[in-house]
């Protein structure tokens, strides 16, 4: 299989994988942070017996990784709680408009068919704020901000490390238990889970941030961050569809339309052109 569409397959399940998050969140009777730190304690403890701890070499990049990966995974959770599901992961992902300004302020060449479509997904991202319905203005404007965090995240899981993947899904789930611990040790509350709450915490451990980040940084070396956060479009198309039909929670009509609009503009990123990829790396 060609390298290109090999990697685009290894994103295509993540985000499969990815879009799980949203339903199971809303289907667990916990609170955020007791959530996150039952799904990464179990993608932790799955990947320690692979951690290569003798080859772990500090750097900014893999700091920054660890860091912005543990902010994603937290604020999801929470705006998945206190807003819409559709309204959570369509925030979130806007991650290529932030890939795209941040790759302008860089000064690379980009090619002016491509403010176009970044437009669209601006426009789209007032519309979601603007709306009155549906969604929590605190929730939506913290989505937004994780859709900053989640640029930085695929951004750096493009570089090279020393450690192996398996290494780095291990690590950072490990940190993120471990900065809950010292920054919420009174959020967690196990004790009125049940037997279904269990079990979706393992699922969501397992495959929605175990197997599916382990897939996803296989796929950006393969395709590179800005591809993959195109690509990444499947996840919010997926995540309020499997919440709509399995919880019932349905966007208010302003946040749908955002919604489409911000879809419509990512969209228009993966249409071929004979003027080229659009940013030259």
């Amino acid at each position: 299989m060609e390298k290109t569409n090999k990697g685009i397959l290894y994103v295509v399940i993540a985000m499969v994988l990815f879009s799980t998050g949203g339903l199971f969140i809303k289907l667990i009777d916990a609170n955020a942070y007791t959530i996150t730190f039952g799904r990464a304690l179990i993608a932790g403890l799955i990947f320690l017996p692979f951690i290569q701890w003798q080859k772990i070499k500090l750097s900014k990049a893999y700091v920054a990784l660890v860091f912005a990966y543990c902010y994603v995974c937290i604020v999801f959770v929470i705006t998945t709680k206190i807003t819409t599901a559709a309204n959570a992961i369509i925030l979130q992902c806007t991650a290529p408009l932030w890939l795209y300004l941040f790759y302008l302020i860089k000064g690379k060449k980009i090619k002016s068919r491509e403010f176009i479509p970044r437009a669209f997904i601006f426009l789209g991202i007032i519309v979601i704020l603007s709306a009155s319905g549906g969604g929590n203005i605190f929730g939506d404007l913290l989505a937004l901000s994780n859709g900053i965090a989640y640029a930085v995240v695929q951004y750096f899981m493009e570089r090279d490390y020393p450690i192996s993947d398996r290494s780095i899904i291990g690590i950072n789930n490990i940190v993120l238990c471990l900065l809950i611990l010292v920054l919420m040790p009174n959020s967690l509350d196990f004790s009125g889970l049940s037997i279904q709450g269990w079990s979706g915490l393992i699922f969501l451990g397992v495959f929605q941030i175990g197997v599916s980040y382990l897939v996803f940084l296989k796929g950006v070396r393969l395709i590179s961050a800005f591809k993959a956060s195109i690509v990444s479009l499947l996840e919010p198309v997926l995540n309020p569809i499997l919440v709509f039909v399995f919880v019932g929670e349905m966007p208010s009509v302003g946040s749908l339309i955002g919604f489409a609009v911000i879809l419509f503009g990512i969209i228009l990123t993966v249409i071929p052109s004979k003027l080229g990829e659009g940013i030259e790396e």
